[in-house]
């Protein structure tokens, strides 16, 4: 379980899970103050988008 492989997947795996908190936690993801399906996945695409290009700047 202390092998170099066995952090190194652990370290990924907290990677991969902060995305959606940051989505939470930052962009509101769960109170959008939106109706509907289109204007949901609309809103989510510019929170994915305003997410990744400032992972770009950065």
């Amino acid at each position: 379980m202390n092998s170099a492989e066995y952090i190194e997947l652990t370290n990924k795996r907290a990677g991969i899970e902060g995305i959606p908190a940051v989505f939470r936690r930052k962009y509101r993801v769960d109170s959008m103050p939106v109706r509907g399906f289109l204007c949901s996945k609309l809103w989510f695409g510019f929170k994915v988008a305003a997410y990744n290009f400032k992972t770009l700047l950065n």
